[in-house]
């Protein structure tokens, strides 16, 4: 797992990074803001831990920017301040965890483990076959690495189907899954919203989303599957 300590205080941020690598973590350390921002935009982190006293631009406003970005990671801030004050805006902006200076490096560790155990939890909600990967949490849909936008609807549509791989979806559970109970969408355009999903996959043969006429469909992600619906 890839840590990210910022920290200006060097020798406490030599420290973090060289007891975190020491437990297995690959550790990144940098020491302001500006720093964190690019850091956590050209690399994959799995968890943070921000020194909100930093030089120019607090680690608030670095909380603030990773949770902006759509990053879902846990973010451990560590400061002098106790204040009531100080911990609320943090966890406003995002925050998971709060440790006060000074602190036993055990304690952070335990701390991050936890942490780190709960968002493990949550990813693994991610549903992957052979050529998609859906990530519920963080609102992303792939196809062989690559991003397609979807509509709400069509997530949670592809969802569904996701999860029930090679397996029959009835339209009634569909509708159940993707629509909930909104009094105004009792009647859903199941078949439009499928339409578009084609598309956007290149299902251009219908052998991705298969349609089982009067009942539901089928999502099988293979290269060899049944014969074209409708």
């Amino acid at each position: 797992m890839k840590i990210l300590v910022v920290e200006d205080n060097q020798d406490m941020r030599n420290g973090l990074v060289q007891f975190l690598s020491h437990q297995g973590f690959a550790v990144s350390g940098v020491a302001n803001c500006e720093d964190g921002i690019d850091a956590v935009d050209e690399n994959t982190y799995d968890a943070a831990i921000i020194d909100i006293n930093l030089p120019g631009k607090s680690g608030f406003s670095l909380i603030e920017y990773i949770r902006d970005q759509g990053y879902k990671f846990p973010m451990i801030a560590m400061t002098a301040r106790d204040g009531v004050e100080d911990k609320v805006k943090g966890f406003e902006l995002g925050l998971t965890d709060y440790i006060v200076k000074p602190f036993d490096h055990k304690e952070l560790l335990a701390r991050l483990n936890a942490h780190l155990k709960v968002f493990d939890d949550r990813r693994s909600d991610v549903i992957k076959t052979r050529n998609y990967m859906l990530n519920p949490e963080g609102f992303e849909f792939q196809k062989q690495g690559t991003v397609i936008e979807l509509t709400q609807i069509e997530m949670r549509i592809m969802q569904a189907l996701m999860r029930s791989h090679r397996s029959l979806v009835s339209l009634d559970d569909l509708i159940d899954f993707a629509w909930g109970e909104s009094p105004d969408m009792t009647r859903p355009p199941v078949r439009i919203h499928i339409a578009n999903l084609r598309k956007k996959i290149g299902d251009t043969d219908y052998r991705t989303i298969r349609t089982i006429p009067g009942t539901g469909y089928i999502f099988n992600d293979s290269d060899s599957v049944g014969k074209k619906g409708n």
